[in-house]
């Protein structure tokens, strides 16, 4: 009866680990195999994640206002033309009845003006003039100008005039070191879920070792029970150690699911069946020789390559632009102007074409002042530019100060887990001894089932604790190399949005 109730245990623990098994296959149809590398899975990932296409259009919106400032100083033809006819009536000398008088006119005109950074503004234009009249002489005129003007106060020189340009290359900069920093961490995710989903499968196959321990456990307890050298009360720990480390094994095997499904979220690999692929991991873990430079080496890339510090940099730059700006509208406008021109007089159409060897001519020089009273904007956006420029030079050495923390703690944290590899993997030599000790110590009587499942757990968990301390030091370095922004570098991929300038 004893040997019926302990089947009858034995059975039912294993039909409900099976059916949850079941269960929990059946909710996940994987029916593809991925078989990929961390190098491919960082290229697919860099390729296909939306993430990073999403953002990689931020650089060519930004290249587009960099253009769009830069047309400020590109030439501007313009072609104009108009003709007038019409019929008066006037009254000449002393005559009593009125003429009649039909006039035809026209007006053509060509110009080219530019806008230098220097604040001149150059303008030359080509005019013609002609009117036919019934009563009057046919006349016609044509002309050629020049006219130069120069800012002498506010406007003057390129410090002013291209600051809206070099203020669009610096955002065109940020977009860059933005993109750069956003596929810089899903580099980081990649890998951390690369090797976390080798964690999770890796820590499937330990507990199914930990089940078999413990069934094995139970076997040979229940032989022992049978020659009366155990009592039947020693089963019972065995069977709710068996039953845990079912638990264990379904807890793994969930996690090994979201490790899978966020793995290939991160990968985006297909359209179709995306949430069926099954990745089968070529890499494993390993210990990289002599990854680690002194500290202030790591310091010093993470302060000329980190992706965030290189925007703060930028910003600091556009506040100095914003600030040459607003001292120039403080400025009263002053501008200084000249136009040259000749004029040709003729009869006809023909020989009134603009000649720059006509005796005819006409110089003008001048200047305009203009001069806002009290010009409270311009000491409103000057004073304004001032406070942004201290308040991003603060936030400028705060992330300086939060680089050189962020390096020294990843820094810090790799140091640890590099050693606690090497105690993990002496703990788990001692336990794995351990263990085949106390297995002769039942065998001969000297131990209990509690004593030999105990050491079991502390085996099976020294297991878990190495493996894990590997793939944390990989996941510590990549975060190490994330802090100091050079991790794209250390992959030789080289940052997206660099080839839109």
């Amino acid at each position: 009866m004893k040997k019926i109730m302990i089947l009858f245990m034995r059975v039912s623990i294993c039909v409900l680990f099976c059916a949850e098994l079941l269960f929990a296959r059946s909710a996940f149809s994987q029916t593809e195999t991925l078989e990929i590398t961390l190098v491919d899975a960082i290229f697919l990932g860099l390729e296909r994640n939306p993430t990073v296409t999403i953002q990689r259009l931020e650089p060519q919106i930004a290249k587009s206002y960099v253009d769009e400032h830069r047309a400020a100083f590109d030439p501007t033809l313009t072609l104009s033309g108009n003709k007038s006819q019409d019929k008066t009536q006037r009254f000449l000398g002393s005559r009593p009845d009125p003429f009649e008088m039909t006039s035809d006119r026209f007006q053509y005109n060509l110009s080219i003006s530019e806008m230098l950074p220097t604040g001149t503004s150059i303008v030359a234009d080509a005019t013609m003039n002609g009117s036919a009249s019934s009563i009057y002489s046919d006349q016609y005129t044509g002309s050629i100008g020049l006219t130069i003007t120069q800012s002498l106060l506010r406007g003057f020189g390129p410090g002013v005039n291209l600051a809206d340009l070099r203020k669009a290359r610096l955002d065109l900069d940020i977009s860059n070191a933005e993109l750069k920093g956003i596929a810089e961490q899903l580099v980081s995710d990649i890998e951390t879920a690369y090797w976390e989903l080798y964690l999770a499968s890796e820590e499937i196959a330990i507990n199914k070792k930990s089940l078999d321990l413990a069934d094995r456990q139970l076997q040979e307890s229940e032989e022992r029970v049978e020659v009366g050298k155990l009592a039947e009360l020693e089963l019972a720990a065995v069977h709710a150690e068996l039953a845990t480390r079912q638990e264990a094994l379904i807890d793994a095997e969930s996690n090994y699911e979201q490790a899978r499904l966020g793995f290939l979220y991160l990968l985006n690999p297909s359209e179709e069946r995306l949430w069926e692929i099954v990745p089968n991991l070529m890499d494993k873990p390993f210990i990289p020789v002599d990854t680690l430079d002194a500290v202030d080496v790591h310091v010093k890339i993470g302060m000329k390559n980190r992706p965030d510090l290189e925007q703060a940099r930028l910003s600091y730059k556009k506040g100095e632009l914003e600030i040459t700006q607003t001292k120039n509208g403080l400025l009263p406008k002053l501008d200084l102007f000249i136009t040259l021109g000749r004029t040709t007089y003729s009869r006809t159409f023909k020989e009134s074409i603009p000649d720059i060897n006509s005796p005819f001519y006409g110089i003008n020089i001048g200047a305009t002042l203009e001069l806002p009273v009290p010009n409270r904007q311009a000491r409103a956006q000057a004073a304004r530019a001032r406070f942004s420029k201290e308040q991003l030079l603060l936030s400028l050495q705060n992330m300086e100060r939060l680089v050189q923390w962020d390096v020294r703690s990843a820094y810090v944290e790799a140091l640890r887990l590099r050693q606690q590899i090497v105690a993990t993997r002496v703990t788990r030599e001692l336990q794995e001894k351990n263990l085949d000790a106390e297995l002769e110590k039942f065998r001969v009587g000297k131990s209990t089932n509690l004593l030999v499942l105990q050491v079991q757990r502390d085996f099976t968990a020294s297991q878990l604790d190495e493996i894990r301390a590997m793939v944390a030091y990989l996941n510590s370095l990549t975060n190490l190399y994330l802090m100091e922004g050079s991790l794209l570098e250390r992959h030789g991929i080289k940052a997206p949005g660099e080839d839109v300038n």
